[in-house]
């Protein structure tokens, strides 16, 4: 059942909820992703919430998490933000090896019954327990044994398969659909892969930090004509690579991305924190995103919060073709073509700023404990 977006965004008022949201991410790091965002505006309007933070153990130091050094406070809450926040420290857990699915999925299974007293007792007393895509979904089980009368809701940010998480936690997550109380997509093309799911499938776009974004900064750059990627999702280095050779009197700065080999004019900066990261944005003349294909990536269109973020503060921005929508400052190429990105990334240069209407997470975080719980 899909519900209307007009009418899933009416206000009810739902206030001191008790909110348990499960993720890889955790609360405390610099890298901010939407569910960071949410959980603060969630915490401002006087919810309980508490952000636990999963998939964490020793072979994540190995393995370069940005999680690590949080490793001193893990298995213990801590209070940030006016919220709580956990980092669940395991004695190991699932992490991506050549071998069989069945087998991946069989470890799955042993680490989400691992004992957390925490997680426990925070969806026991729960109103809304908020499973963020990843490998949350092998969780579902165990939170609705522990919380038969929470509303569980899946939040899909991205569908599995295109965001590289083990095939095994898809049929997991098929599998608990029984147990799943409503579908929130961050794009409108994630609806039709939820149409097995026997619960409401609502449609609640991204949202951005409007005050934050456009508040006065300090340009970070010391010289003229600049661009800027953020993140690592399926980054095409072959993309910044051919557009830094082609364009050499602009200067590409990649911030938190893989590390490869680059022409000079490319400059690589460490994963920052947003407030670090939004002078870079802010001064920049070209935003970039450049995503490599991938399986229903078309839903970046809806769902690229750096796409947004660019678009809200009028940044023209170059991008694959299936990540354009309807969004007039993004200029699109087909990935590959090189002639198509040197061009797209002239037109963005060429184009004068005009920030686009964008809602602000406070209404995101709004709507979905009103959609859950009003």
């Amino acid at each position: 059942m899909n519900i209307p977006i007009s009418a899933a965004l009416a206000p009810h008022g739902v206030t001191n909820a008790r909110i348990l949201i499960l993720s890889r991410h955790d609360y405390r790091t610099a890298r901010r992703a939407s569910v960071h965002f949410i959980a603060q505006k969630l915490a401002e309007r006087g919810h309980d919430v508490a952000f636990l933070s999963i998939g964490y153990s020793w072979l994540s130091r190995l393995r370069g998490d940005s999680r690590a050094g949080l490793d001193p406070r893990a298995n213990r809450w801590e209070t940030v933000d006016g919220l709580r926040a956990y980092l669940w420290r395991t004695r190991w857990h699932p992490v991506k090896m050549p071998v069989p699915d069945a087998l991946t999925g069989w470890l799955f299974h042993r680490w989400a019954g691992m004992a957390c007293p925490a997680l426990d007792e925070a969806a026991a007393t729960a109103d809304l327990i908020l499973i963020e895509s990843g490998i949350a979904p092998a969780l579902i089980r165990r939170m609705r044994a522990i919380a038969p009368h929470a509303r569980i809701v899946y939040r899909a940010t991205d569908l599995l398969a295109t965001a590289g998480v083990p095939p095994c936690i898809e049929t997991t997550l098929q599998r608990q659909a029984r147990d799943i109380d409503m579908v929130v997509v961050v794009a409108r093309s994630m609806l039709p892969h939820f149409d097995s799911f026997d619960c409401p499938r609502i449609f609640i776009p991204h949202g951005v930090d409007l005050r934050n974004l456009r508040r006065p900064t300090v340009s970070p750059y010391d010289r003229p004509h600049n661009a800027v990627a953020v993140g690592s999702m399926l980054f095409d280095e072959g993309a910044i690579r051919t557009l830094a050779q082609a364009v050499p009197h602009f200067t590409f700065h990649m911030i938190g991305t893989p590390r490869h080999a680059f022409p000079s004019n490319v400059v690589l900066h460490d994963e920052m924190p947003f407030e670090r990261t939004l002078p870079y944005i802010q001064h920049a003349d070209v935003g970039i995103a450049a995503y490599l294909p991938a399986e229903a990536s078309a839903y970046l269109a809806d769902s690229s919060l750096k796409l947004m973020q660019y678009g809200a503060i009028g940044l023209p921005a170059i991008c694959p073709d299936f990540a354009v929508g309807e969004h007039g400052l993004r200029f699109g190429y087909r990935p590959g073509d090189a002639d198509g990105m040197v061009q797209a990334f002239a037109r963005a240069a060429q184009t004068r700023r005009r920030p686009a209407p964008t809602q602000d997470w406070g209404d995101v975080a709004d709507r979905l404990v009103e959609v859950a719980l009003g």
